[in-house]
């Protein structure tokens, strides 16, 4: 841990401060975030006693996130990136109040909880997209990949840090208060938002601004990543590993804990927070470490093979010791995709079309989600949670090797960052004509 916070500090000079306070309320957001999710599931299963209400709030809630990312995310090409976040802070500031003035009357209500959840959702899947594509605004092109390693430590914090706080609180002083920490969370950070002068988010004079309408701009993002192949063989890629790993989380794991070795549900924290602390290693040393000496690609491909070696080692291995490891070198293992394919993406797109592709390849990753948990219920009757786990796991080891045969992934990934200036331009003019 010493070294993680060592790497930060010679860090930080290097990153422009206005991006730090973003990315650390960002931080804020999330954690309030989390303290509102969990609580909101408490309060439904307390309230009405039935699982059906918790998982339609929950099902429409992430529907909303993932559907917005793409229905919403040319706002950011086509307006102010500052203002956008600024105004969609204060929204979920209102979302935040309103929750906890329904708890607070103990008058729940599964109409208002799940649309003020949608709410928020929706504004997240509006805000994911802005936190990357802000970055050239605050740091040049040589200090993207470290901007984009300073996000990762952010989210890995929340990560170790969101389950804990939003048990403790919901534990100890009860839903309400978790909300009231929701509330209070976002408040700060948006006081912190506000403080960043609006002038910077606003289109450079010398691009033209988009004036085409936003059916128009949806279109053009799927026509972006469909003709920029990399991107589009990669988010096809991934598409398949959230197929095995969306499921292996939420559905797989606490089977494989309660039936398979049978210990208590502290252990699926223990797993959490072990990927997350890999997360937060593999965001800064080792990232910064293997950088100067391994490929990018190299990288990326490594990353997938930890991946699929984590849920290898779960459906093969019952060790105590062993399978915590293996969850720490999973966390690494999606920084090392994450990191060097996100720096890339921003640096090669052009300015004006950033926030649409890394929303649709947001939403294209993530679309076999629901169908790898419905595929889970047939697969687990017919072979069982471990072996279940381990197949998924070999397939993810196998497109460890396939991400290497991605038209053009060696050349943009071995490029220079300062050398990727609109490089899919350059090498996919048709994509990106009108």
């Amino acid at each position: 841990m010493n070294g993680n916070f060592s790497g930060i500090t010679w860090a930080l000079p290097d990153i422009d401060r206005r991006l730090l306070k973003l990315q650390f309320s960002f931080l804020l957001i999330t954690l309030g975030g989390r303290c509102n999710q969990l609580a909101v599931a408490w309060w439904a299963l307390q309230e009405t006693g039935s699982t059906t209400y918790f998982a339609n709030i929950i099902a429409c809630s992430i529907a909303a996130e993932v559907l917005a990312k793409p229905l919403l995310g040319w706002l950011g090409d086509k307006y102010n990136k500052i203002l956008l976040i600024k105004l969609t802070s204060w929204i979920s500031l209102l979302t935040a109040l309103l929750m906890a003035l329904l708890s607070t009357a103990e008058a729940f209500n599964p109409w208002a909880v799940g649309v003020l959840m949608m709410l928020s959702s929706t504004i997240i899947g509006i805000r994911d997209p802005l936190q990357a594509s802000i970055i050239p605004l605050f740091a040049d092109d040589d200090k993207v990949s470290l901007a984009f390693r300073t996000k990762s430590v952010m989210s890995s914090f929340s990560i170790l840090l969101g389950p804990v706080l939003a048990s403790g609180l919901i534990y100890g002083v009860g839903i309400t208060m978790a909300f009231v920490t929701d509330f209070f969370a976002i408040f700060i950070a948006g006081t912190l938002i506000a403080t960043i002068p609006s002038h910077i988010g606003a289109v450079d004079p010398s691009e033209k601004t988009p004036r085409a309408s936003g059916f128009s701009m949806i279109y053009s993002g799927f026509k972006v990543v469909y003709g920029v192949k990399v991107e589009f063989y990669l988010a096809i890629i991934a598409m398949l590993i959230n197929f095995a790993l969306f499921p292996f989380f939420t559905i797989l794991i606490p089977l494989y804990v309660k039936d398979v070795i049978q210990y208590p549900v502290t252990y699926i924290g223990l797993l959490d927070s072990c990927f997350g602390l890999g997360i937060l290693a593999g965001s800064y040393k080792i990232i910064g470490w293997l950088s100067e000496r391994v490929p990018r690609d190299m990288c990326v491909s490594a990353g997938f093979a930890l991946l699929g070696g984590n849920l290898v080692v779960v459906g093969t291995i019952s060790s105590s010791f062993i399978v915590p490891a293996a969850f720490f070198c999973g966390g690494i293992g999606l920084m090392l995709i994450n990191i060097p394919t996100s720096a890339v993406r921003l640096l090669a797109t052009p300015t004006l079309h950033r926030n649409r592709i890394f929303a649709t390849v947001s939403f294209l990753s993530a679309a076999a989600s629901p169908a790898g948990s419905f595929a889970m219920t047939a697969l687990i009757s017919y072979l069982g949670v471990t072996l279940t786990i381990a197949l998924l796991g070999i397939m993810v080891l196998l497109l460890s090797l396939l991400v290497l045969l991605v038209p053009d992934f060696k050349l943009f990934m071995r490029s220079q960052d300062t050398q990727l200036n609109d490089a899919y331009l350059d090498k996919y003019p048709k994509a990106f004509a009108h």
